[in-house]
């Protein structure tokens, strides 16, 4: 999976030192990537809730869970 981000470019001549821009950059991109996760996040609550709301959806759910430990995932964290 390879998660992109658009973060604007800083203006020319705005910044005087390269280690400024790299700085300024890399909080641009993690805002970015904190918006990103905020909506992952509804919607892994969203797609949890319709599996459990699901005829057994308690067992949909613990399949889930098993497929995630698998991949090296604590269900529990999300």
């Amino acid at each position: 999976m390879r998660i992109l981000v658009d973060v604007p470019d800083l203006p020319p001549g705005r910044v005087p030192q390269h280690t400024v821009a790299n700085y300024v950059h890399a909080v641009l991109k993690f805002q970015a990537l904190r918006r990103e996760l905020a909506q992952v996040a509804l919607e892994v609550a969203r797609c949890k809730k319709a599996i459990a709301t699901r005829y057994q959806g308690a067992t949909l759910l613990s399949e889930a869970q098993t497929l995630l430990k698998e991949q090296g995932v604590e269900p529990d964290a999300l």
